[in-house]
């Protein structure tokens, strides 16, 4: 609109072009100010697909697209409580590792974990939970083969992956077996041969056992009797006790051992129960009157220290603390798996802490091979595959799922070590999977039964 003439040239003039320029200015300010806030919309785009720093939403590292969960109910309480929580400190710090490389397939790990009570019921349950209202993608196994049984149903009914570093049932593989299950810890047929291929060349030839009354319990005797007699037929079993698990008083089976006088002792027992056992054993000085042979991992070793029965004959599923020069271990790795195990948990790693990590590394190659963190992708991709782990390399059998893994045994020191702060294995021999797993042939049959 054009201005009176009045009004041009005097102050009114002044102020109105005054006006004109301050409105102009604005204008120019916001549209700058629109381009700007155009341009940063545009930077956004990529922080939307999960790409973005951390800075950006607050919520997820640099390194990662996302959050996986994988799933542990193992026994955290009672007298087998330390295998569990060994188990579960194993699978926390392997998932650490991981996570500090970028995770897997750019997610991030992250670990849900009960304990079972030693109750099948309620591990089912806790699995049941964890694959349904937690959405985990991997389960690793508990202490209790029978709690391990109901596990792997619950996984395999899902599609769900489950492994297992503790539980070490040979049905868990044959009669239980599904595509889903996979077991990196030597079996209840593995282990026993193992320990009766070492004793087959001792002078032992009476021997009481003691086993806990469940399926491990018997199966790891009988497997241990059958092949020791194969191999040295003058054998005699002149006791057998088979107390329940979690056993709070064993001074019976403890006499009727003692009064049978054998040459030798082979416990089935383990943890808290092997170390109650141990104890108790040594108000009777048993050590000094037969060979004992039992399953003296640091769980056990560790509250017995001096107590362990120096000379005694012990058995280690995987190659932890093993002499310097043993056939096959690289001591080196696994001193640096001990020393950042202690470093973070303040307590020296039992041999199911290095059996539950190399668990997840087992499933990790899984997932990497499969590209996916999809169960059935998985499954088909292990089988058959060897796995790069911090106790070596191992495969998966094909067949059957069931890791081709050497079993150790060897005698307890007679000095405790001072690093420590317990007795470690001597002369060790070592059990080869060639010589000491079911054929597959025997494997398959099994499923049938």
């Amino acid at each position: 609109m054009r201005l009176p003439r009045k009004y041009q040239g005097g102050k009114a003039v002044r102020n109105t072009r005054f006006r004109w320029l301050a409105l102009t200015l604005a204008v120019g300010l916001a549209l700058a100010a629109m381009s700007c806030k155009g341009s940063s919309k545009s930077t956004a785009t990529p922080q939307a697909t999960g790409t973005q720093p951390a800075a950006a939403t607050g919520t997820q590292p640099a390194a990662f697209t996302g959050t996986v969960k994988v799933g542990i109910s193992t026994t955290l309480s009672g007298a087998i409580a330390q295998l569990g929580k060994n188990g579960l400190q194993g699978v926390t710090l392997a998932v650490d590792d991981l996570n500090a490389k970028g995770g897997l397939l750019g997610k991030k790990i992250e670990v849900v974990s009960a304990d079972d009570q030693a109750k099948p019921d309620v591990g089912s349950t806790n699995v049941r939970n964890m694959i349904l209202n937690d959405k985990v993608v991997a389960v690793f196994g508990p202490v209790s083969s029978a709690v391990a049984a109901a596990e792997e149903g619950i996984a395999a009914q899902n599609k769900i992956p489950i492994f297992f570093h503790t539980s070490n049932d040979t049905v868990l593989m044959t009669k239980q077996f599904t595509k889903y299950g996979f077991q990196v810890v030597p079996n209840t047929t593995m282990e026993p041969r193992a320990i009766a291929a070492y004793a087959c060349q001792q002078p032992y030839t009476k021997w009481a056992t003691i086993g806990p009354d469940y399926s491990y319990g018997h199966d790891t005797v009988d497997t241990f009797i059958k092949d020791l007699k194969a191999c040295k037929p003058g054998v005699e079993v002149v006791n057998a006790q088979w107390p329940k698990l979690g056993s709070s008083d064993f001074t019976p089976y403890i006499s009727a051992i003692q009064s049978a006088k054998p040459d030798a002792l082979f416990l089935a027992i383990y943890g808290g129960d092997l170390v109650t056992f141990s104890k108790q054993a040594a108000g009777y000085n048993l050590a000094k009157q037969m060979k004992m042979f039992g399953a003296y991992s640091i769980s056990a070793l560790q509250p017995l220290g001096a107590d362990a029965p120096a000379g005694g004959v012990t058995w280690f599923r995987a190659p932890i603390y093993l002499p310097d020069g043993t056939p096959g271990v690289d001591n080196a790795k696994i001193k640096t798996f001990i020393d950042q195990y202690h470093a973070k948990f303040g307590q020296w790693p039992g041999i199911f802490s290095i059996l539950a990590y190399s668990a997840v590394q087992t499933w990790a190659d899984g997932v990497k091979k499969a590209n996916s963190f999809d169960g059935d992708k998985i499954a088909a991709a292990l089988p058959g595959v060897t796995v790069s782990t911090v106790r070596g390399d191992i495969k998966i059998r094909a067949c059957d799922h069931q890791a081709e893994i050497p079993e150790y045994v060897g005698t307890l020191s007679d000095q405790v070590n001072s690093t420590y702060g317990f007795r470690t294995p001597t002369n060790v021999f070592i059990g080869q999977p060639d010589k000491i797993m079911l054929t597959c042939a025997e494997s398959e049959a099994l499923r049938g039964k």
